[in-house]
């Protein structure tokens, strides 16, 4: 299989943080689809999920995974074809609401926390750059697997009164904190990064991988080494994103319609995307991918698509934690031996058109996240962008991020580290909070 084009884009980003997802979603120059207006609002009440308003039709709706918490329903708005993953929390209040526009993704395993703040520095701080209780959005932003967003804070939209019809640009990272600032258009967080209470992230640029923006110059002063400016490539990567994330909106409705069961616990995916046209089963007790075909709608966390396991459903069931997220719907297949353990909230995902293999006696730490995706390197027969792999007896940190590597047999990752596009040798340690990116050491995680 070819790259595809958001692959292509990906690969086509050198330097340093590119390679840590790519940050902004769209601007003038890029060729983005525009968001949909035709498609109504909707509040998540439990008459409105899976499918969010349950009478919209699959081409304009929203989804939320059976998994996804959400408090005060009332008071969270979501946007026509809105993706909300496995296991991510949407808390609201009666006085901090949400709202996200069309088209954005609220991936597995994301915190948006709508909290009224008690502290009163931080609240005047925040009344200071006009943030008001809650939490809204522009369109067609991306929360990725693990970020967090905490209220109240605005995501792409310069104030209460922004028209929608735009692409806000926002994106978010692995793992990244929005802790209660202003992302203006155009603008997002790389992996483990931060930007504090009443901050103004500026039209343009990105928080570089693991740094902790505190002041308003860092965060809008490049030579100060907290920010970066966006590139098409970012661009171009994120606009995919988005496009994958609506198709998934769209294909999880029309099979929640189908058969309830089929988008819960241990199950298929749902194909219907050019990325993924085919409903694959996951497999298990199989080295090889050709072990039996496996539905547990009742299974607690979510295994989905063309993942295969040497494990047996038992094994998993006693070695695995709880909230975790194995999703198989755009790439794969997810090929997945022997676990030691796997802590709580861990995610495995890919890109599409490629697929991640795991080796044996692997532990877990919670909250990890596993990501495939074309390495930098290629194969010299194919062509093709080198597969993520991880060896055996590897060790992976609470918090830690793998995407775009090779791990080598006996690899430690520290907690809350990142390696992307990277290769480790046998036995190689990753000290805790350190990024690595293109085989070199990018820097700390700051906070």
């Amino acid at each position: 299989m070819a790259p595809s084009p958001r692959t292509s884009a990906l690969l086509a980003s050198v330097g340093g943080a590119a390679l840590l997802l790519p940050l902004a979603l769209s601007s003038p120059a890029a060729a983005v689809t525009a968001p949909s207006e035709a498609g109504p609002k909707c509040t998540p009440t439990a008459a409105n999920r899976p499918v969010c308003p349950a009478s919209a039709p699959a081409k304009t709706a929203s989804f939320l995974d059976p998994t996804a918490r959400v408090t005060a329903p009332t008071h969270i708005e979501l946007g026509p074809e809105v993706y909300v993953g496995p296991f991510a929390q949407l808390l609201a209040a009666s006085d901090a609401d949400i709202v996200f526009g069309a088209e954005s993704n609220i991936q597995d395993n994301v915190v948006v926390r709508a909290r009224t703040v008690r502290s009163a520095a931080t609240a005047q701080a925040q009344r200071s750059a006009g943030l008001r209780a809650g939490i809204r959005t522009g369109e067609r932003v991306i929360l990725a697997h693990g970020s967090s967003v905490v209220g109240p804070a605005r995501l792409g939209v310069v104030s209460d009164r922004t028209p929608p019809g735009a692409d806000s640009g926002v994106f978010v990272s692995f793992g990244a904190l929005v802790d209660g600032a202003i992302l203006e258009r155009d603008s997002g967080l790389s992996a483990l990064s931060r930007i504090g209470p009443g901050l103004r992230l500026k039209t343009g640029l990105i928080v570089l991988p693991g740094k902790n923006v505190r002041t308003q110059a860092e965060a809008q002063d490049p030579a100060l080494g907290k920010v970066r400016p966006i590139t098409q490539a970012d661009r171009l990567f994120n606009a995919g994103v988005v496009e994958v994330n609506v198709g998934l909106a769209r294909e999880y409705s029309v099979l929640a319609r189908q058969k309830p069961s089929a988008v819960r616990g241990i199950n298929v995916d749902p194909g219907g995307n050019a990325f993924d046209r085919a409903r694959d089963e996951p497999r298990v007790e199989s080295a090889l991918c050709t072990g039996p075909k496996v539905v547990r709608p009742d299974f607690r966390n979510r295994i989905i698509g063309d993942a295969c396991f040497e494990d047996s459903v038992a094994r998993l069931d006693a070695r695995m934690g709880s909230s975790i997220s194995i999703r198989a719907d755009e790439g794969g297949p997810f090929g997945i031996g022997p676990i030691t353990t796997m802590g709580n909230r861990v995610v495995f995902h890919a890109l599409e058109g490629s697929d991640l293999r795991v080796g044996s006696r692997i532990t877990y730490g919670s909250g990890a996240i596993v990501h495939g995706g074309g390495r930098p390197s290629t194969n010299a027969t194919t062509g093709l962008a080198d597969p993520t792999i991880i060896g055996n007896d590897v060790r992976l940190g609470n918090g830690s991020v793998v995407f775009r590597s090779f791990l080598g047999n006996r690899t430690q990752l520290g907690e809350r580290s990142a390696v992307v596009g990277t290769v480790t040798g046998v036995g190689a340690r990753v000290p805790a909070r350190t990024i690595f990116v293109q085989n070199k050491r990018f820097g700390s995680v700051e906070w």
